[in-house]
């Protein structure tokens, strides 16, 4: 499967707002730079998840289009609150890291690392004051854990600060994922390592926690890495991750499980299970979610044409079982 890490799929089908509390009114204030109407609907939020999902698309896109009015639009509505100055120090990781491109570290000039660490020297700056006078506020660690990372501070302190976050709440998937992505090869970890924070993280979820979903994290990770098949067991695997999270009974519904489902069914369309794969498609009721999608080249073609297989295959399977139980003898 072909991959790169520079794609970015089209606005008008990935929708970053579509499945965010109050999705309709952050687009909308977003888009006119109204970053304060924004942070007010950001405070009714409760989940960290949430918060980190709303927090990282506001940061992520910009104003008509225009990162430095975005930049400004954030700078300016800075009240001196948590949540105000994480989500300024949230927009100077995103500025960094598109001035650093998502490609390999071989592929990156002197210049773009410059920038790059640059923008994320600013964002520790604000998050290390956020943190000391507000210890217990953990939309700044979860920013912090990916400074981290882009400042080459290593495993080690990567680690600290995830655990940091985890002992005021053990179930935020976004740092889980941010954590992960650490302690992968590619950045400096190891597959042991990675696999034994996957079962950590797992060991410790609560029924319907979507914690129990780093699995498909690490799995497709393997994936591009290389890893021509996925084993059987991986998908038995997943399988009873997808039960134990976002099929649970007790699973609440918020802006990561979109995501979550849109990761699942990449995974089963890249495990050559397209009937398992379906039935997280037909889950995104509001439209596509980009998730992992945008690691593929040409992401929207990839989800739209396995999506139709998906459905056939599915479409395919509940024929057959449905033939199977009219004439099955009596």
């Amino acid at each position: 499967m072909a991959t790169r890490r520079d794609a970015a799929p089209t606005a008008e089908f990935f929708d970053p707002w579509a499945y965010l509390p109050d999705g309709s009114a952050l687009r909308g204030a977003c888009e006119v730079g109204d970053i304060a109407a924004a942070l007010a609907i950001m405070r009714g939020l409760t989940r960290h998840d949430d918060i980190a999902a709303v927090m990282w698309t506001i940061a992520g896109h910009a104003v008509g289009e225009d990162p430095p009015r975005l930049t400004a639009a954030i700078e300016a509505a800075d009240d001196g609150t948590p949540l105000a100055r994480t989500l300024r120090a949230a927009r100077y990781v995103t500025s960094g890291w598109e001035a650093r491109s998502s490609a390999q570290a071989q592929f990156v000039s002197a210049g773009q690392f410059e920038q790059f660490h640059a923008w994320l020297r600013r964002a520790e700056r604000i998050l290390f004051d956020v943190c000391s006078q507000h210890p217990g506020y953990v939309p700044a660690w979860e920013v912090r854990i990916t400074t981290a990372r882009g400042l080459d501070l290593g495993v080690g302190e990567t680690r600290r600060r995830y655990d940091r976050l985890a002992a005021i709440d053990p179930q935020v998937f976004a740092a889980q994922q941010a954590c992960l992505q650490q302690i992968l090869p590619k950045w400096g970890g190891t597959w042991e390592q990675a696999s034994q924070f996957v079962a950590e993280c797992a060991a410790r979820a609560e029924p319907g926690s979507l914690s129990h979903l780093l699995v498909v994290d690490l799995a497709f990770e393997r994936a591009i890495d290389g890893e021509k098949t996925v084993p059987p067991a991986m998908i038995d695997r997943v399988r009873e991750a997808a039960t134990q999270s976002v099929w649970h009974p007790h699973h609440t519904t918020g802006a990561a499980t979109a995501t979550a489902h849109t990761n699942l069914a990449l995974f089963f369309t890249t495990a050559a299970r397209p009937a398992d794969a379906w039935h997280h498609f037909a889950a995104l009721s509001k439209g596509p979610v980009e998730g992992m999608w945008s690691y593929l080249d040409g992401a929207e073609e990839m989800y739209r044409k396995n999506h139709d297989a998906a459905a056939k295959a599915a479409a395919k399977a509940a024929a057959k079982a449905a033939d199977g139980r009219t004439w099955a003898p009596a």
